[in-house]
């Protein structure tokens, strides 16, 4: 099984990425071979909810031919991808490396989200570290979505066996955060913005996965959770809407990062009432990093290290025989 490595990342396809790179936004109108480009809309209660209004404030998507498809979340948006319903779509490298080994050539092509993974407990709970909750209830999402599979990995590098150590009670986020507010579990491992709500009222954060990450695998980088995933043959057909993807992502999150109050401002696009002023104001502070502005080599590094630490520590069997990660030259 040949190795990962981030100098052969541009063999699938970069001589035609390379030069659809530099094919202007609006240039990408009607580039799709198949009509619109069927693409994951913003997700109240997710980090995600926030983009597609930001895009069209700023006039970002305009020349795309985009059709918005919901889902219910982390879990559900990597099956609309592999099931055709969604063209583009959040993908993690460990979930890629799962499709591979199922047959479906996911490739990752653009900009996704920096790890938002926390482990939170109530206000009053005892524990004060994730160790302290072995053989305990925590509510998680589903096992199939990125949060899920990098909160395992996350915990394998500093040596927890995550799904045996734990009595897991996995579902959709909702559910996971009623579970949490009955007290029918002793911690929940949720994403943003739904964090920041519960810190807002009142729970205690007790670990990032980013943090465990980084101190168990050694690495400095921020964990980078996810990509904007697609598959191979879509990307190969799809070059300039691809590449336009990509740049619109970038802006958008170049917006955040000059802005960060957008995200207070956008608050009820993340599920969060005006009667949360707590939450709302902790957004800017703990959601503008979920937004990372890198797609390179550093990326790639990062994505490659979750990699080899998944086969090392037996999550996934190999590294995938074709290279996942594409870099379409915009913006390098």
């Amino acid at each position: 099984m040949p190795h990962l490595n981030r100098r052969s990342l541009l063999r699938a396809g970069l001589l035609s990425a390379a030069a659809i790179g530099t094919v202007p936004l609006l240039g990408a109108c009607g580039a799709s071979s198949s009509g619109a480009a069927k693409v994951q809309d913003s997700e109240e209660g997710t980090a995600s909810a926030v983009l597609r209004p930001i895009a069209e404030r700023f006039g970002l998507d305009e020349g795309l031919d985009l059709e918005y498809i919901s889902g219910t979340g982390p879990g559900d948006v990597q099956n609309k991808l592999l099931s055709g319903a969604l063209d583009v779509s959040s993908f993690g490298p460990v979930g890629a490396a799962v499709s591979a080994g199922a047959g479906a050539d996911v490739v990752l092509f653009s900009s996704g989200l920096n790890n938002h993974v926390r482990w939170l407990v109530a206000e009053n709970s005892p524990y004060q570290t994730p160790a302290d909750l072995r053989g305990k209830a925590v509510a998680t999402p589903p096992n199939n979505s990125d949060a899920y599979r990098s909160t395992q990995l996350a915990s394998a590098v500093n040596g927890i066996d995550f799904e045996a150590e734990y009595s897991i009670h996995q579902g959709a986020v909702l559910n996971g955060l009623a579970l949490f507010e009955r007290g029918d579990v002793e911690a929940i491992i949720t994403i943003e913005p739904n964090a920041t709500r519960l810190v807002g009222r009142g729970a205690r954060q007790i670990a990032t996965v980013d943090d465990l990450w980084r101190e168990g695998s050694g690495q400095s980088e921020p964990l980078v959770l996810n990509a904007q995933g697609a598959l191979r043959s879509w990307v190969e057909e799809n070059g300039e809407t691809a590449s336009a993807l990509h740049r619109m992502r970038h802006e958008v999150h170049q917006h955040i990062h000059d802005e960060p109050e957008l995200l207070a401002e956008l608050h009820e696009f993340y599920g969060i009432g005006d009667d949360e002023p707590d939450a709302i104001a902790l957004l800017p502070e703990r959601m503008v990093d979920v937004y990372p502005l890198e797609w390179g080599n550093v990326t790639f590094d990062n994505f490659q290290a979750q990699l080899d630490k998944a086969v090392e520590l037996g999550i996934i069997s190999a590294l995938p025989e074709q290279d996942i990660f594409l870099d379409l030259g915009a913006d390098r």
